[in-house]
């Protein structure tokens, strides 16, 4: 298995994420992803920011019936269920966590999707997929939980040549004392915008767009703050004490929140 930093294995993420599962469906909304505000006035809902954030991503990928999309770190399947209804297309969504995978599937039975959207348990760095498996690659706020360069090239591998890769990524704004910074979410250490031009080529993706989404995405730090802190005393009766080590860990980006910020890269694989 690849090497990943202390504290970001792939059965680490999953137990993180047996607690945040919760806490994000009571305190934030089923897209497990940031949330995007058009300016200072929109005064959107999470659930609209959010919505919004997927149909962007959506519109990074063109694709329509017929074709098959993998949705690396598809959270509990919100994305990719909108994903298929939109385009028509196959969706196969993968986790590391088996509680996301069960509510996915789920809810593509009692979306009637069922038939083109479905769901399973994978390390996104041993993808299980024969290479040129999918026309498209979603990773929407998921390559922040790996090594990026190894899940980048298993990405790019199980595309067909030519294939439509769209992925969002927490990146470092501010580097005041010149060390790397870890995101908080388990993460790994955030890169910089500066950054994904060499990592993408070293994976054999080919960049289309590569946009900095940070003043669009930045009010959720407050968002999930506030939520979070208005319920932590339920959350620790619902949870125990152990859970505190993971609202450390959720809270740790969302203090000094101009120094994490959101892109958007939108690419393909080289023929």
């Amino acid at each position: 298995m690849t090497t990943q930093t202390p504290g970001t294995t792939p059965a680490e993420v999953s137990d993180f994420y047996d607690v945040y599962n919760s806490l994000l469906r009571k305190y934030w909304d089923d897209n497990f992803h940031f949330g995007y505000w058009q300016d200072e006035a929109d005064d959107s809902s999470i659930a609209v920011a959010t919505d919004r954030f997927t149909d962007i991503m959506i519109s990074k990928l063109p694709v329509g019936p017929g074709a098959r999309v993998l949705d690396v770190g598809c959270g509990i399947g919100k994305p990719a269920l909108r994903l298929a209804q939109q385009t028509g297309a196959t969706v196969v969504g993968i986790s590391i966590n088996q509680q996301q995978i069960d509510e996915g599937n789920a809810r593509a039975v009692a979306e009637g999707l069922a038939d083109r959207v479905s769901f399973q348990q994978a390390n996104a760095l041993e993808l299980p997929f024969e290479d040129g498996s999918f026309d498209a690659v979603l990773a929407f706020e998921s390559i922040c939980h790996m090594p990026r360069l190894p899940a980048l090239k298993e990405m790019s591998r199980v595309l067909v040549p030519g294939g439509r890769i769209a992925l969002t990524d927490l990146i470092k704004i501010e580097d005041p004392d010149g060390t790397a910074a870890a995101a908080g979410f388990q993460s790994q250490a955030l890169v910089r915008y500066s950054d994904y031009p060499a990592l993408t080529a070293a994976a054999g993706v080919e960049i289309d767009e590569l946009i900095d989404v940070s003043a669009h995405t930045k009010r959720t730090y407050a968002a999930m703050a506030e939520g979070i802190s208005r319920g932590t005393d339920e959350i620790v009766e619902k949870f125990g004490p152990g859970v505190v080590n993971v609202l450390q860990a959720v809270a740790a980006p969302l203090g000094p929140a101009a120094s994490v910020g959101c892109l958007i890269m939108a690419g393909h694989r080289a023929a």
